[in-house]
């Protein structure tokens, strides 16, 4: 008689890693199994906190995503990894400076292929996969975004990442799913597709607003532009980065009453000149639309290093210490 179908130890502690991320998240949140399985296992959409309606709640979707790639353990490979100070790695390879050590991270030590990392890089970057390691031995769920990993890690470091079969990912345990800095981590990077959308808008409308030919026409595009962007759902809810609220607040200001205000400096809708008014209006719009603009670039140089075993994610992103 034949043997019929089994089932391996592996799909146990598989099984196990799945239900032990899902214990993680916020219940109203939703993982959906990403079929077939190339390297990406799981869907996550992000839903608002949940509102009274009667007798029970409702929770809005936000319309942000990420996918996950779930690696499940019995017992963990930890290792402490040392950080050194490292130049800006967009603009050279990486050079760690091995006189200034910036912190020692207590990190999981996780092999991946090559494949597997080839094939987020080929998406890009505009929707995050994060690398969750599973641990069960302590009932741990940490996570590294591996879009930036690879960016910000890997290609800075190796002339060909690519070279060998596997990579060794350094996973920082700190990044825990289901803890306070693990939540505002998912948020952030599901709101990545939105903000880039933006940033690109951002872009085109100070570049065409350095076109206009009067500062009639430059007041007449500016409105429009300002219309087009106050109601983005994001301004009043990135929390994680002041700056999206602070600029926020300044494009829904100058839509509603037409007023400026920058650094300070407060410009009336109507005002044209004055003495008490040292920078003409024009200006003042266009170092709106300039400040937008920068945004990506920020974004570009620091924010994708956030949550990452580097000395500028140290800086930038690790949680304050008991002692702070």
């Amino acid at each position: 008689m034949s043997s019929a179908k089994k089932q391996s130890e592996q799909h146990l502690i598989d099984r196990a890693g799945q239900e032990l991320l899902k214990s993680k998240l916020p219940k109203h949140w939703v993982l959906r199994e990403y079929r077939p399985d190339y390297g990406l296992d799981f869907a996550l959409e992000i839903f608002s906190e949940g509102e009274e309606t009667g007798k029970s709640k409702t929770y809005e979707t936000l319309g942000e995503h990420l996918f996950i790639q779930l690696k499940t353990v019995e017992k963990p490979n930890t290792s402490e990894l040392k950080v050194y100070s490292r130049g800006n790695v967009e603009k050279a390879p990486e050079s760690l400076d091995k006189k200034e050590l910036v912190c020692i991270l207590d990190t999981y030590a996780f092999s991946l292929e090559v494949s597997e990392l080839a094939t987020v890089e080929r998406m890009g970057v505009g929707v995050p996969v994060l690398l969750v390691l599973a641990d069960l031995e302590n009932e741990r769920c940490s996570f590294v975004c591996l879009n930036d990993y690879v960016d910000k890690i890997l290609i800075p470091k190796h002339a060909d990442y690519r070279s060998a079969g596997r990579r060794t990912i350094h996973v920082p345990w700190r990044n825990e799913i289901g803890t306070e800095t693990g939540l505002i981590a998912l948020r952030w990077y599901a709101k990545r597709p939105k903000l880039f959308a933006a940033f690109q808008r951002f872009v085109y409308q100070y570049a065409e607003l350095g076109w206009a030919q009067t500062e009639d026409e430059l007041e007449e595009l500016s409105r429009y532009f300002a219309r087009r962007i106050a109601n983005y759902d994001f301004w009043d809810d990135v929390d994680m980065w002041i700056p999206i609220k602070w600029w926020g607040d300044r494009v829904k200001k100058f839509n509603q009453t037409g007023e400026i205000e920058l650094f300070g400096a407060h410009v009336p809708a109507e005002d044209r000149g004055g003495d008490w008014v040292t920078v003409p209006r024009p200006q003042h719009i266009m170092e709106l639309w300039r400040v937008l603009a920068l945004l990506p670039r920020t974004y570009e140089d620091i924010c994708r290093e956030w949550f990452l075993p580097t000395s500028l994610g140290e800086h930038a992103s690790a949680p304050p210490s008991e002692e702070d």
